[in-house]
Order: C-alpha cells, then sequence, then structure tokens
C-alpha cells in the first residue's frame, strides 16, 4: 500500500465544497486524460494514475494547501467523457472509498503538529499527483491522519460486550498482580538486553552487510559470535524469553537456505545438497530483501504487507523481526491459530494476514485495558492474551459442547484445571470436575432414588437427590451473567447413553435454557414424582428445590422441568488408547466438539529445564529422540497415534539428568522406568510374547539414537 496526494482542480477553479461533494456523491477522484507542460511535453501525471496508483492506495485531495478529504483506491482507472464542467470535470477516473473528510478538529491537530514537527508552513503545494516518498511534514500528516482514521474505525469494530471487557480487565489485573518482583526484574533486564542484540542484526540488515552465515545455522561454528550464533537462532529462540515462540512449522527447512553436516546448503524443500554459491543467490534474492523491508517499512500498519503474502515459509520470525521494531503496536504471538480464534472473538474486521490482526488486536487490547508502553507492560499482555486465547479455544458460545481426546500424557486434564482457574478467578463454585468409571449411572449425574441414613426402626431409608450434573446446572441458572464449567475425565469410561438418559438433548448448543422461559425444558423420568412430592407438602421448600424449573399449567398444577442453562460450558476428557471413542453413539458424538491433543514438543523444548531451572544444552537433540520414539510406534509398528506417548511422560528427565547435557544413559533409564511396562502392555494387543523384548529393544534403540550422535 502506497500514499498519495492530487489535486484535482481544473482551470476554472471549484470552492472546496464542491470537490467534497464531488467525492462524496460521486465516490471517484480524477485528471484530466492527459495534458502538456509549459514546454509543450506530455505530462507522466494521467500515466501515474492510471498504472502505478494501486487498489488499495490511500489518497489525500487537497485543494493547493488546504487538506481536502482521504480516500481509497478501489478499482482500475476508466475514462468517461461524460463530464459536467462545473462539477465532476474530470474523465479519467478512480473509484474510491471515502475515509474521511478533513473537517474534525483533531483532523486539523493532527495537521498542526505534522507542520510543527517539521517547522513547515502547510502542506505541499506543487504538482497534481504525488507519491509520498522520503520524511517531510506532508506525508507524515497523510500517515498520521489514515492512523487516526484506521484508530477510530477499529475501535467502532469492537464486538465484545462491555460485560465483557470489564470481565478482561478484572483477568488482566489479577494477572498482573500475581507476578513476582523477581519476575519483573528478570522480564525488565532481558527485555533491554535482548533488544540491545537485536541492534546488532538490524545494523547488519539495514547497512546491507547481512550474509548467509549471519542468517542460517553455523553447526557448532567458534565463529559464530553474534547473540544467538545466527539470526534465525537468534529470533527464534534466543529471544522466546520475553517476545515468545516464533518457531516456524515444520523444521529448519522453512528458512529457505539450511546448512547441512556435511557443508553443503538445502534450498527449501526442493534442493537437498546445493553449493554454497547456489545457496547465496537464493539468500540474497528471496529471503534478505524479505527482511530488509520489513525493517525499512516505519509503519506499523505497513508491515504486513513487506511479506505475509510472500512464499517465505518461516513467517513467523518476520513477524517477530516486524515486533522487535514496533513494541507498542503487536502483541508477542506469532500463531495463526490464536490470532485467528482472539481476533475473532475481539473484532468485526476483514483483515487476513496473520500480522495485520496482530496489529488489530493490540490497538483494541491498549484500548479496552489502557495497556501502558513499559517492558513489564508489553511482555505480561502478551503472556496474559496467550493464556486467555487458548483457554477461549476449549470451549465458547458456538460450540460449548467440547471433547478433548489424545494419547495419555497429553496435558489434557493440566490444560483444563490451569485454564479454568485462570478464566474463572479462582471462583471454585464456577467449575466442576468429576471422573466417570463403569457404574456412573444416570442417578448419580442427574438424579435418582439413593439411601439417606437409616430410619427409627432400623430400616434403610430411600430420599430423591440430585445428581452433580443437575446441582451443578441449577447453580449455573442462579447466575446467568457468569460461565460454568462441568469438566469429566475418563469420559469414554462410563456407559453415556445411560448416563446421559433423556437430558442428551439439553446439552446441545440450540436446546440450552436461557434461565427464565419455558423454552428448551423436558421432563425426566421423575419429574412426576417430584410433582407428586410438591403437591402433597408444597410448603415444604426441600421438595420445590428439587425442580431446576417449576411452571404452573392453567388449571395451577405444578410441574417440574430440567434445562441445560446456555451459560454451561461441558468439557470432557478421555486417552482414546483406553477405550475407542467408537464407546460414543453417533447421537452423542454429533453433539460435541473434538479436539485431539498429541505431543506437544515445543513444551519439551521450552518447558524441559535441569534442576535449577537451568536450559538443557542438547534439549533440540532430545526432542527430536521424543519424537523418532513416537513415530517409531504409530508409524513402524502400525499402531497409531493414540499408541504414542505425551510430553508429560519425556518430562521426567528432569529428575533423571545429573547434567545440563542429557545422556543416553539418562534416556535408557527414562525408558525402562517410564515407558517400558506402558508400551510393553500396548505391544501385546499386536505382537505374540516372543516378539515383545526385540520390539522393545528396538524402540529403545530408536529412542536413544539422537542423543548418541
Amino acid at each position: 500500500m502506497n500514499f498519495w496526494h492530487i489535486q484535482i482542480q481544473p482551470d476554472e477553479k471549484l470552492s472546496a465544497q464542491t470537490l467534497i461533494d464531488v467525492i462524496n456523491t460521486k465516490q471517484i477522484i480524477g485528471l484530466w486524460d492527459n495534458w502538456n507542460d509549459k514546454n509543450g511535453n506530455p505530462v507522466p501525471d494521467p500515466d501515474w494514475f492510471k498504472n502505478d496508483v494501486e487498489i488499495g492506495d490511500i489518497v489525500m485531495v487537497r485543494n493547493t494547501i488546504t487538506p481536502i478529504a482521504l480516500v481509497k483506491i478501489k478499482d482500475k482507472a476508466y475514462l468517461d467523457k461524460n463530464v459536467t464542467s462545473d462539477f465532476d470535470w474530470f474523465p479519467l477516473r478512480r473509484k474510491i472509498e471515502v475515509l474521511s473528510i478533513f473537517k474534525d478538529s483533531k483532523d486539523k491537530t493532527i495537521l498542526e503538529q505534522s507542520l510543527k514537527k517539521f517547522n513547515s508552513k502547510h502542506i505541499q503545494a506543487p504538482g497534481t499527483l504525488t507519491l509520498c516518498q522520503g520524511n517531510n511534514a506532508t506525508n507524515y500528516f497523510i500517515k498520521q491522519w489514515y492512523k487516526k482514521i484506521m484508530s477510530d474505525k477499529l475501535m467502532e469494530k469492537i464486538k465484545i460486550s462491555n460485560q465483557r471487557q470489564e470481565e478482561l480487565k478484572i483477568l488482566w489485573n489479577k494477572y498482573k498482580s500475581e507476578v513476582s518482583s523477581k519476575e519483573q526484574k528478570f522480564i525488565e533486564n532481558e527485555y533491554q538486553n535482548l533488544l540491545n542484540d537485536w541492534t546488532q542484526y538490524r545494523d547488519k540488515i539495514t547497512n546491507n552487510t547481512l550474509d548467509i552465515e549471519d542468517y542460517t545455522n553455523r553447526i557448532n561454528n567458534q565463529e559464530a559470535t553474534l547473540p544467538g550464533g545466527y539470526l534465525c537462532n537468534f529470533l527464534e529462540r534466543t529471544t522466546k524469553t520475553v517476545f515468545g515462540s516464533s518457531k516456524p512449522a515444520g523444521s529448519a527447512l522453512a528458512f529457505g537456505v539450511k546448512l547441512n553436516e556435511n557443508g553443503s546448503y538445502a534450498i527449501g524443500k526442493k534442493v537437498s545438497n546445493a553449493s554454497i554459491e547456489d545457496a547465496k543467490i537464493e539468500f540474497n534474492n528471496n529471503i534478505k530483501p524479505l527482511f530488509e523491508n520489513v525493517v525499512n517499512c516505519d509503519d506499523a500498519m505497513l508491515k504486513p504487507s513487506q511479506f505475509e503474502d510472500s512464499d517465505y515459509q518461516a513467517k513467523q520470525i518476520l513477524r517477530k523481526v516486524a515486533v522487535l521494531d514496533n513494541l507498542y503496536d503487536f502483541i508477542y504471538i506469532y500463531s495463526d491459530p490464536v490470532i485467528d480464534a482472539l481476533h475473532d472473538e475481539l473484532l468485526e474486521s476483514e483483515t487476513t494476514s496473520n500480522l495485520g490482526k496482530n496489529h488489530e488486536i493490540r490497538k483494541v487490547l491498549n484500548h479496552i485495558l489502557e495497556i501502558q508502553d513499559t517492558p513489564l507492560d508489553n511482555v505480561l499482555l502478551s503472556r496474559f492474551i496467550w493464556k486467555y486465547g487458548n483457554t477461549q479455544g476449549i470451549a465458547d458460545v458456538n460450540t460449548p459442547n467440547v471433547i478433548l481426546y489424545g494419547p495419555p500424557g497429553t496435558g489434557k486434564t493440566y490444560a483444563v484445571k490451569n485454564s479454568l482457574d485462570f478464566l474463572c478467578q479462582g471462583d471454585r463454585s464456577r467449575y466442576e470436575f468429576v471422573q466417570f468409571h463403569p457404574s456412573f449411572t444416570y442417578e448419580d449425574f442427574i438424579e435418582g432414588i439413593k439411601p439417606k441414613g437409616v430410619t427409627e426402626n432400623g430400616n434403610i431409608k430411600f430420599e430423591l437427590v440430585d445428581g452433580i450434573f443437575k446441582r451443578f446446572c441449577k447453580r449455573a441458572k442462579e447466575n446467568p451473567k457468569k460461565e460454568y464449567y462441568f469438566v469429566v475425565d475418563e469420559i469414554n469410561r462410563a456407559n453415556l447413553s445411560s448416563v446421559f438418559g433423556e437430558t442428551l438433548l439439553c446439552i446441545e448448543k440450540d436446546y440450552r435454557h436461557d434461565g427464565e422461559s419455558e423454552d428448551n425444558l423436558i421432563k425426566t423420568q421423575y419429574s412426576s414424582l417430584i410433582e407428586d412430592m410438591i403437591e402433597e407438602d408444597e410448603e415444604n421448600k426441600n421438595n420445590t428445590e428439587l425442580a431446576y424449573h417449576l411452571i404452573k399449567d392453567e388449571n395451577g398444577k405444578v410441574n417440574a422441568y430440567f434445562g441445560v442453562p446456555k451459560n454451561v460450558f461441558f468439557i470432557g476428557m478421555m486417552n482414546d488408547v483406553d477405550k475407542s471413542i467408537d464407546a460414543f453413539d453417533l447421537a452423542l458424538r454429533r453433539r460435541f466438539k473434538w479436539i485431539r491433543k498429541d505431543c506437544d514438543y515445543e513444551v519439551i523444548e521450552n518447558d524441559v529445564k535441569f534442576r535449577n531451572g537451568d536450559d538443557f544444552h542438547n534439549i533440540e537433540k532430545y526432542s527430536k529422540s521424543c519424537k523418532n520414539l513416537n513415530d517409531f510406534i504409530s508409524e513402524k509398528l502400525g499402531m497409531g497415534k493414540s499408541y504414542e506417548f505425551g510430553h508429560s511422560f519425556f518430562m521426567k528427565i528432569t529428575g533423571i539428568a545429573n547434567s545440563r547435557t542429557i545422556s543416553s544413559k539418562n534416556l535408557n533409564v527414562l525408558f525402562n522406568l517410564h515407558l517400558r511396562p506402558t508400551l510393553k502392555e500396548y505391544l501385546r494387543s499386536m505382537f505374540a510374547e516372543s516378539q515383545l523384548d526385540n520390539k522393545l529393544e528396538e524402540a529403545l534403540s530408536v529412542f536413544v539414537n539422537p542423543i548418541s550422535k
């Protein structure tokens, strides 16, 4: 996107109001289709207007030295000879979107500040059509005016309710208050140190001295003296402590060029054994210019257009480059799913690029949460919103019923517990955990007759009592403005059709109860008993409280109903290796969103530490060992991903390793103590007993191999 300014006055001058009327009513700007300068030579302006001004470019319309309007180009140039000399006099035209008419006092303030900044008396007057290049009062004013317009429009696009905004503020303030002074000090020091390190790379980019050896991996090279060894590693790993993880999907091949262990280069995924000369051509022609464009672009709003549409695969690290130069304009998150989810929740916006969405999210959060431009607020906001984004991804108003499934040890229960404590601000009454098992029944879940003590005669006394889910729904109904979460661990271990019974319909999104009306309510198998008990003793509060919702019919008879409130979110978790997902019948399955949780190797790389909290020297090799073992189980042994090990198994290495370098001996201990027994039981279902030891030794060899090299 480029910025321009244009004067659209004919020889017979029109008033400023007439120009405004043309722009507003016709939604066009334009020029003569050709004319000559004072020497009789054709002027280039019509050609620029037709060919150089692109769709999406921003144009300031001026009346000599007075701004008239700011517009966006919407279509290609066209000729229209049907003109009115004292109105839309120009035949060469472009359709526009009017962004703003210059009349607001804030617009005038921006102009005054721009002129003062450059010690100018007025904006540029000469020329008909001018591309904004360089740094002067006119160009600065146009961009500042555009920023102000976009900021105003963005605030109008906020779609979360005022109540939700207040809840977000409470969450943010609570999150900040819980950060220790030690962590705050670390953030502030690390923040500044990393920015100082970044200037070394930034200077190389701006003065055109960044070469391929500064960019790509220099394997154990003692000459690699730059921070992090080389640029990609610095952006991906070194800066993650405060500026977030920007690891691209896939391998280091995403960086476009990669140094191999044998000294050759891989160029993307197409060439695996290229010469240094070929790698340099690729780097200088297709990679280096992208970094230069991002660094040299001084406007945060324009950063996304510098690379988001390119073929470069590791866009995450280019996004971090944009962040490091615009710390108050972006959140330090580079993942598409999280950014997409946050953007969708906060805004009604048609922006499509990751970094463009990121910029809009940050501006909205700055506004809602009143974020200060300080190292601490910048870093904590990104951590806070990352946590919020991941918790929101579990269940929302559009998908209130969710099943998290996958191999054991993938952090399903851990993630849900942490997320709910965060979302509910520690209010334990707003979430409930229960574990299903084969003897769990409808009576435990909804309601049923159960023994409640002994009578005077020594007989067992039975009463109708609420099940755990019904009690929870009644609690949520009393507080409809708060969200409530019902969580079931090992949901597939119970007879689900029997447990849910007739209430299965009620959990469906479109059949939730609003807490007040008579819609979306059903009678349970015990409704008639509750009604009889109320009829016998209507004054007995215990009887009336057994009903979720009571309705009197036209004859005055009380009817007892059950429903699931709209503010209840149902989250189920299961290890699909324990029992097949087929345990869910179709009626149940279609009412849930299914989210698979697999081993997260980023958690291994980022969170597995030595005992004193230091990083392991060879954590990447260890992560590769873990992945190799899981690939061996799922692919080579043909057991499928359900039988892989989750990352929590592999995190046990912290208690085993006795130095900051994980050894093959450490892996042997981990395998034999924590992995072998479980894997052996898995193998029994597919292999003869005589084959088990060989398969286990083969698995151990695959596991240890990357560390042994």
